[in-house]
């Protein structure tokens, strides 16, 4: 058997090709170095120019913008309260007594509302109800949509109630609202 001969101390080696790629490497550095010196000196020049420049405008001209901002921020502020006024105004110009009336002139005996959720913005209203019966609430369906305040009226859903002993059908109901202006279109 031939014997392994093992150092674990052995002197280390430099080779010519290492030190010249280590050479290599510091020159790339310092080039690099070099190059982001001279980048900061570009831009310390260019920020100087540019506070020349700044501190030369009048004052004049400063002042003016400010004033252009100020009065944008309050003509933004002036739309943003009219808009606001607005919407209050376009909700209380909606006819709600015209409305509820035509819904509660519907009913009649055989059907009750539940719930009115009107959405002024899209002039739409759900009505939640409980009919005696499915042909009850296809009458009181009919009479929504024979009204002249209401148009689209259209069926949501609707469910047998099996746990009460009449079976009552529960629905709900979608229409939009018509203003005054509307119905002559």
């Amino acid at each position: 058997m031939k014997s392994l001969d093992l150092d674990f101390q052995q002197t280390p080696r430099s080779s010519v090709v290492g030190m010249a790629l280590l050479l290599a490497g510091l020159v790339a550095c310092g080039l690099v170095l070099a190059e982001l010196v001279e980048v900061h000196q570009a831009l310390d020049r260019e920020g100087g120019i540019l506070a020349r420049m700044d501190a030369a405008r009048p004052a004049a001209t400063q002042a003016g913008r400010r004033v252009a901002e100020t009065n944008r921020k309050a003509a933004r502020i002036a739309r943003e309260r009219l808009e606001g006024a607005q919407a209050v105004v376009d909700r209380l110009a909606i006819p709600w007594g015209e409305l509820l009336a035509e819904i509660e002139a519907a009913d009649g005996d055989d059907v009750a509302v539940t719930a009115l959720l009107p959405d002024p913005d899209k002039r739409l209203v759900r009505i939640d109800g409980q009919a005696r019966d499915l042909r009850a609430m296809l009458r009181y369906h009919a009479r929504l949509a024979a009204s002249p305040t209401l148009a689209s009226v259209a069926l949501i859903n609707h469910e047998l109630v099996l746990e009460d002993p009449e079976q009552p059908v529960r629905f709900s109901l979608s229409a939009v609202w018509r203003q005054h202006d509307d119905r002559d279109q």
